[in-house]
């Protein structure tokens, strides 16, 4: 049944993933390379950001070659070369504060274990009174009912023939359902590195009458296997360098936090469990666990 279901996606095959010196005449890469050399070494992972919007809009905003330089695209078609959870929490209702509170006073790159900046103090995620339902504050300062800490997930993404990487941090509003799209796609034998997905938004509302967009992942086709080698090295080397790159208030959307009603609550504290437990195949490579 398995086979079955894999063949129903056809590799895509002018679905290209690109280096930066690729097809580049070799005269002008060594130049070019050479130049770069006489600047400082950055180290980390140099991403491209994908944001999601306001109030339930069906646009992503896609940073282009400058920081002000926006492209807003209604899909998102691309392939996911690596992903994991981070958390972050910042004092105050979110969005409050001045620039200075942009870095959160506390995160965690994995979900599980996190460092708080003032003090340097380790803390495990799981047991954390910031990441318990009923520890946020609304923008009054008053508290409710969701977490103080946000949850996000991470996604890596190329695009056809672009050779940058593209950042989206998934918002709590939409992990179930990024982790229950992913989650398939494992549970069908296809690594999420060899399959070309569309990402779309849909606009959702919360308990309290608040519109916001949710990512929708749709399977678009399979990798030829020569990106999918590719994607898989990329995997590989992003996975070394992820924690390097720091969270910021910008990773996370303006989308309202998850509001805990008691079914939303289960809901949550299920979303990792029913990914981490879906795995038909070996996944103890994988950054969801």
């Amino acid at each position: 049944m398995a086979n079955k279901k894999n063949t129903e996606l056809a590799p895509v095959e002018n679905f290209s993933i690109v280096s930066l010196y690729e097809n580049m005449d070799p005269e002008l890469m060594a130049e070019l390379q050479d130049e770069m050399a006489d600047l400082d070494a950055e180290s980390g992972i140099d991403c491209r950001t994908i944001k999601l919007p306001a109030g339930g809009g069906f646009a992503y905003e896609v940073q282009g070659d400058d920081d002000d330089d926006v492209e807003y695209l209604k899909e998102i078609t691309g392939v996911i070369i690596f992903t994991h959870r981070a958390n972050g929490f910042w004092p105050g209702s979110y969005g409050s504060g001045d620039d200075g509170n942009k870095i959160p006073l506390c995160s965690s790159m994995d979900g599980k274990t996190g460092m708080r900046t003032d003090t340097g103090e380790i803390v495990t995620c799981e047991s954390c009174p910031y990441n318990q339902f009923g520890s946020a504050a609304d923008e009054k300062g008053n508290q409710s009912r969701g977490k103080a800490c946000k949850n996000m997930r991470r996604l890596y993404i190329m695009r056809d023939g672009n050779p940058n990487i593209y950042l989206l941090t998934v918002p709590p509003t939409s992990i179930k359902e990024v982790n229950r799209q992913l989650t398939k796609i494992m549970g069908n034998g296809i690594p999420y590195t060899g399959l070309i997905v569309g990402l779309k938004l849909e606009k959702a509302t919360n308990a309290n009458g608040i519109a916001y967009s949710k990512v929708v992942i749709e399977k678009k086709g399979l990798l030829p296997a020569e990106a999918a080698a590719k994607a898989k090295e990329l995997r590989r080397q992003i996975k070394e360098k992820y924690q390097s790159l720091a969270i910021t208030m910008d990773d996370y959307s303006t989308a309202p936090p998850i509001e805990a009603t008691p079914a939303t609550a289960a809901e949550s504290e299920s979303e990792v469990s029913d990914f981490e437990d879906a795995a038909p195949i070996d996944t103890s490579d994988l950054p969801f666990n």
